[in-house]
């Protein structure tokens, strides 16, 4: 075998096995949850000098801009209506400068700037939330903070309904006259609109704050506001205006729009940056884990992306790059090897052997492998943001009429992977590493992305149903059925069977047992 065969194998198998460890570690990165990855790429950064944060000096693009698109309605093989959201590029007259701003509000809300609006998203120096975080949010918490209120014992009976008639959000979602009539009623407890009224005033105080909000625009603003009108970072500017912003301007900031709103209320880039930084750190869902106490075994939960929905039920996708920096090659590095290289041309070109010491060529070498990894690693980053992102617009292109549904799980529709394989070209297992601990933020709730792929069984007519719609249509039967005569468990089963839907009666028990129902003889109402 000549020596020219045996380098020309050997450089083969270099490639090969470059190949595969690149396809390896992008399967790793491809698989971390947000946390997982911020902290691979502070290593990365720490371990190859030629890898570098990208300060904006460079002509090198953003890695993690915020992946921002709007997809139209997507059906069978149909492409999504893509278009790029930019942000305006028009100097803005100053209506305050940042340096008025107060020092420990620049301190603490100096971070990135994030695409999105109104979720609580990770930060450095404030906690992700958890799942089931009741940091004083449970239900007991807040029959404990009804018994520090001077009311009479009509009123306390009043105001532990309203907390029980808040949803798992946190919002109080009923209507004034239906309390006012289901607390007559149910509870026997006539109580004006004015007192009503008073009650959810004071419910609203409460903490967290945002409970008892009626919509997530109230929620906001209530987060936004000291209920003693005592706290001055309240009274700063910075919250004046995330305010006005959220009062005023809630359209375009349900549209991320914030290059419009930054025109609306005439501000410089840092001050609506600020605004930014605060938006985001409300907390859409005060009331999640409301009934069940379970902060300190939750797993914590900092979502992946940020799902919104447009008025003409176009869906606007945003991927969160938390504490992911830009990248890019380290131009030290890069010199050295660009003048390696034009040494070795110049020598060429002038007929002669290329001369460099032991040291030269050992920087050269060192530079070499240090760039390549780098720009490997760089790809890779590009590759994984690239394909998560294809993969949640490919969810959201599925399951559109749920997100576009307000959050009615009936409107879930069978989902496998090779469905949104076929959808972002890739292959079953990288969209399985892709949904495996990712999370996805909505305007009705924070979803792990595995929640869209719902174990599915064959109904009468032969047709595939999830397994969330046979439970949907169980709670419908439960919430529809008479008081007096609740529907038994197989009884529920059969009006499944005669809707097409082939459940067995312990199946019905199973799922009203995990909706929190009752048996039917503790329904009945007498």
């Amino acid at each position: 075998m000549s020596n020219t065969t045996s380098l020309s194998q050997e450089m083969q198998q270099k490639m090969v096995q470059t190949v595969n460890a690149a396809q390896v570690m992008l399967s790793n990165i491809m698989e971390m949850p947000l946390p997982d990855f911020e902290e691979h790429v502070k290593n990365e950064l720490e371990s190859n000098e030629a890898l570098e944060r990208n300060t904006g000096d460079a002509d090198t693009s953003n890695l993690y801009d915020g992946v921002r698109d709007s997809l139209g309605d997507y059906s069978g093989n149909e492409d999504f209506t893509v278009r790029n959201s930019h942000t305006s590029e028009e100097d803005y007259s100053n209506f305050i400068t940042i340096d008025q701003v107060p020092e420990d509000m620049r301190q603490r809300y100096n971070n990135d700037v994030r695409q999105g609006f109104a979720a609580r998203q990770y930060d450095s120096d404030k906690p992700a939330m958890e799942i089931g975080d009741d940091g004083g949010t449970s239900y007991d918490s807040l029959l404990q903070q009804i018994g520090e209120l001077s009311l009479n014992e009509e009123e306390k009976a009043a105001m532990t309904y309203i907390v029980g008639s808040l949803d798992e959000r946190g919002y109080l979602a009923k209507s004034d006259e239906t309390l006012i009539d289901e607390l007559a009623f149910q509870e026997y407890i006539d109580i004006s609109p004015e007192t009503l009224h008073r009650l959810i005033g004071m419910l609203q105080e409460f903490e967290p704050r945002g409970i008892g909000a009626h919509n997530l625009q109230e929620c906001m603003l209530l987060q936004l506001t000291d209920p003693d009108d005592r706290s001055p970072r309240t009274h700063s500017l910075i919250y004046r205006l995330a305010r006005k912003v959220v009062r005023d301007h809630f359209d375009f900031l349900s549209n991320a729009r914030w290059d419009k709103i930054q025109a609306e209320i005439d501000v410089d880039d840092d001050t609506i940056h600020e605004i930014q930084n605060l938006i985001r750190r409300l907390n859409p869902r005060p009331g999640y884990g409301l009934y069940e106490s379970i902060a300190h075994t939750a797993p914590t939960i900092i979502p992946d992306f940020y799902l919104y929905v447009e008025k003409e039920g176009k869906i606007t996708v945003t991927l969160e790059k938390g504490g992911v920096p830009s990248l890019k090659v380290s131009a030290t590095h890069q010199r050295i090897v660009e003048e390696h290289d034009r040494a070795v041309q110049r020598a060429k070109a002038e007929g002669r052997q290329p001369s460099f010491n032991r040291q030269q060529q050992e920087a050269y070498e060192y530079a070499v492998h240090k760039v390549e990894a780098a720009k490997a690693f760089i790809e890779n980053v590009r590759r994984r943001n690239f394909t998560l992102t294809k993969v949640m617009e490919g969810i959201a292109g599925f399951q559109h009429d749920f997100f576009v549904g307000e959050d009615d799980e009936s409107l879930l529709k069978p989902l496998k992977l090779q469905d949104v394989a076929e959808y972002a070209q890739v292959d079953i297992s990288t969209v399985s590493r892709a949904v495996n601990a990712k999370y996805v933020q909505t305007e009705y709730g924070t979803y792990p992305l595995k929640h869209f792929f719902g174990s599915e069984f064959v109904s009468a007519n032969g047709e595939t149903v999830a397994q969330r719609q046979a439970m949907m249509a169980v709670r419908r039967l439960i919430e529809e059925e008479d008081p007096h005569a609740p529907l038994s468990d197989q009884a529920i089963s059969e009006r499944l069977k005669e809707e097409g839907m082939n459940v067995a009666r312990r199946t019905v028990a199973k799922y009203r047992e995990r909706m929190k129902f009752p048996i039917a003889q503790h329904r009945k109402r007498h």
